[in-house]
């Protein structure tokens, strides 16, 4: 077993895809399957099963992660007290308030772990805080809400979207409403309906409801999603929320009025700290992000 198999390994396993992986760990498809392989083969055991979307870890997989992970920090640790030892690297990143923490964390946990001299600061902000946070110098990078912005007042010049979304209702899995494939504006006007007052698009949807005749009947104001998700969770109400959001016991349908999209990726301006970007922004690129 080698240090460059393990690492292979974990790229797979992080990436949930081995051509994700390969790019993760810049090296061909075909030679991280090949070293998977030839490692599955000296353990004698399977380590991944795949499925049409994504690859996933076997029992004796995940066992070999726990360790595998481990191994590679501490060589990792190694490594980068030897090698520029007196370089402090800093990276300052603005994350939008309104992505789900589970997603956050799954980019920023192994990004650390891979970069252990790096000194990643992260706020947590909306769209109108992050503007000011890069107006005073504070973040070197926005994973953010790419449409909607202001030209006038927009700080950044470039941008790399990730992924794209639709809004949808969320409400619990035994609400009355949760067996219909689609929902419109009508069925909504009864229901306890709970707020989540940071939502990019909810001045554009009190305008719809507006111009449709309709009002929501507001049960709670909240602006913490995992609140939200709760509230809706326990049957207190029901939600509209980005696609990718996501918890046990509750379902998601599309309201047939609502068009409405957003595009989460990155923004940046120039920087001295491009290197720095520029490694963050590739590796993010290796995530499997909602589809």
């Amino acid at each position: 077993m080698e240090l460059q198999q393990l690492r292979l390994f974990l790229a797979a396993a992080e990436s949930e895809s081995f051509t994700r992986g390969a790019k993760r760990a810049f090296v061909s498809q075909p030679a991280l399957s090949a070293s998977i392989a030839k490692l599955e083969g000296e353990l004698g055991v399977k380590l991944f099963t795949r499925n049409k979307r994504n690859v996933v870890l076997t029992p004796a997989g995940r066992t070999l992660f726990e360790r595998a992970t481990r191994i590679v920090d501490e060589c990792n640790r190694a490594r980068d007290e030897l090698k520029n030892h007196d370089q402090q690297r800093m990276l300052r990143l603005g994350v939008i308030n309104t992505l789900s923490i589970a997603n956050v964390a799954r980019l920023i946990e192994p990004y650390r772990r891979e970069n252990l001299r790096l000194r990643l600061q992260v706020f947590d902000a909306s769209t109108d805080e992050m503007e000011q946070l890069a107006k005073k110098g504070r973040i070197d990078l926005a994973f953010t809400v790419l449409s909607g912005r202001s030209a006038s007042r927009h700080s950044f010049i470039h941008s790399k979207s990730l992924f794209t979304e639709p809004y949808l209702v969320a409400m619990a899995a035994h609400h009355h409403l949760s067996e219909s494939p689609s929902l419109t504006l009508s069925d909504l006007e009864s229901e306890p309906f709970v707020s989540r007052s940071h939502c990019e698009y909810r001045l554009m949807l009190q305008e719809l409801m507006r111009s449709a005749g309709t009002r929501l009947n507001v049960a709670y104001v909240t602006n913490q999603d995992d609140r939200a998700l709760s509230l809706v969770q326990q049957g207190v109400g029901i939600a509209i929320v980005p696609a990718h959001y996501d918890a046990p016991n509750v379902v998601k349908r599309p309201l047939t009025e609502l068009s409405a999209q957003r595009s989460i990726g990155f923004e940046w301006a120039d920087s001295d700290n491009q290197e720095e970007i520029d490694r963050f922004i590739d590796f993010a690129s290796t995530v499997r992000w909602p589809e």
